[in-house]
């Protein structure tokens, strides 16, 4: 398989296109991973990463929980709607446990009423919404410039959270806000009616002075109203996690909201470009201008790194290489 790798991106060429995978992308570390392998069979698993499709078939093989038949995934014996599924695809995408997604399964199990439970994943259909660590879910809320929320009910029960006298509650972030479940109305063609109300990215823009990512458990959903293309969800629990900056397109997010979950092989790599980091610092101390990737090579022994994973460390560290007579250099100076 031929290649190049650059300080931003490695350029694959496979099958006669010209396949550029920046470092900001998460396939990349798994595509350094692949040099590891015999030659003869980097190119079917670097197409294998990049083709999401094939990707997730074989990593759901490798399941005791999961099942594909035909253009179905099924979880425990469970055929799941698309939203579902469309869901499972992300996270294999992002090279992410599935072990997200059963902490998000577990949660939805919870919710007492099956109707609710249907009426999530018509919400859910209209735009994938990120998930968190802890099997909850992201959606946005409009609210007053004060973080207050635009409308009040001062006939609902709040259990948490500030209320003032119009009945409005306030979402400062950080904010823990639960009410009565039973004072969350479950009948969705009453469009608009009493309970805590967040909703896709489209639906909170029309009632927003402001804006805030709510974090949901899925087993707090009560209901979600027939109009806005079901953009729109009634929960009886929120927790404000962050004041809306840009649209979240992660599959998976920590459990605060405020960050991507970075996959485990992009954490390698960089452990790996820190710990390359300390052994060139320790070289320029020590008066070295240059050194040789087999140098570095040989000071990870027992473990192996591949040329590949070498370059991509010191180009990342910001050193510059040359090779010579078919050594490469690394110049410290």
């Amino acid at each position: 398989m031929k290649y190049a790798i650059n300080t931003e991106a490695i350029i694959l060429f496979i099958n006669g296109k010209n396949i550029r995978v920046e470092k900001t992308d998460k396939k990349y570390a798994k595509i350094l991973q692949v040099f590891q392998l015999p030659k003869d069979q980097q190119e079917s698993e670097v197409e294998s990463i990049l083709n999401a499709v094939v990707k997730a078939d074989k990593v759901i093989k490798e399941t005791e929980s999961f099942d594909v038949q035909g253009e179905d995934i099924f979880y425990k014996g469970e055929k799941l709607p698309k939203a579902f599924s469309d869901k499972v695809l992300s996270i294999i995408a992002d090279g992410l446990p599935l072990e997200n997604f059963e902490k998000f399964w577990d949660n939805l199990t919870q919710n007492p009423s099956a109707q609710s439970v249907k009426e999530l994943t018509e919400f859910l259909n209209y735009k994938e919404l990120p998930i968190t660590e802890d099997g909850h879910f992201l959606a946005y809320k409009g609210v007053e410039n004060n973080y207050y929320s635009s409308h009040g009910n001062k006939e609902t029960k709040v259990l948490q959270g500030t209320v003032n006298h119009l009945g409005q509650i306030y979402n400062g972030v950080g904010e823990m806000i639960e009410v009565r479940r039973r004072d969350v109305d479950d009948d969705r063609e009453k469009h608009c009616s009493f309970g805590l109300h967040a909703g896709s990215l489209d639906y909170a823009r029309g009632f927003a002075s402001r804006m805030v990512v709510v974090k949901i458990n899925p087993a707090d959903v009560v209901s979600v109203p027939s109009d806005c293309d079901c953009q729109k969800v009634r929960v009886c629990k929120y927790e404000v996690v962050s004041d809306f900056v840009e649209e979240i397109t992660a599959s998976v997010v920590n459990e605060d909201g405020s960050d991507t979950v970075v996959p485990n092989d992009a954490k390698i790599r960089n452990q790996f470009i820190d710990r390359i980091g300390t052994y060139l610092s320790n070289k320029i101390v020590q008066g070295y201008e240059e050194v040789t990737v087999r140098q570095i090579q040989n000071s990870l022994s027992p473990n192996w790194a591949t040329r590949e994973e070498v370059l991509d460390a010191v180009q990342s560290l910001g050193f510059y290489f040359d090779t010579v007579d078919g050594v490469t250099y690394i110049k410290l100076v």
